[in-house]
């Protein structure tokens, strides 16, 4: 029982480094640090009866608690970069109208007109 209390505090490591790199905006190492968590808490409570689940209660309300942390951190962390590329597209959108002020015409526009030369 003591191994899967130091497998639970490990994982709870785990979380609070994962939760620093997305607040630092790394998802690729939090992603890593993720998958290590989950397998480790797969197997720390893997093929427990109720009494032993019981009895690591306080850590798993804990890590459910870090969990809720990350999982707001990745939404902001969505959110922002949805809004990122809103600005993105409405600043293409800006940059083709000058191009197209400029004198450029696209190419389905010159297509439809003949020439007189040929």
């Amino acid at each position: 029982m003591t191994a899967r209390h130091r497998m639970i505090d490990e994982a709870l490591s785990i979380g609070r480094r994962e939760l620093g790199f997305l607040v630092a905006g790394d998802v690729f190492e939090a992603e890593k640090l993720s998958r290590d968590r989950e397998r480790i808490l797969d197997q720390a409570i893997e093929d427990l009866d109720r009494k032993h689940l019981e009895i690591l209660a306080d850590k798993l309300v804990e890590m459910k608690s870090l969990q809720d942390e990350i999982s707001g951190e990745a939404r902001r962390l969505h959110s922002s970069l949805k809004r990122d590329l809103a600005d993105m597209k409405q600043q293409n959108r800006r940059i083709a109208g000058y191009s197209f002020g400029a004198g450029n015409v696209s190419r389905l526009a010159r297509d439809r007109f003949v020439s007189k030369k040929s």
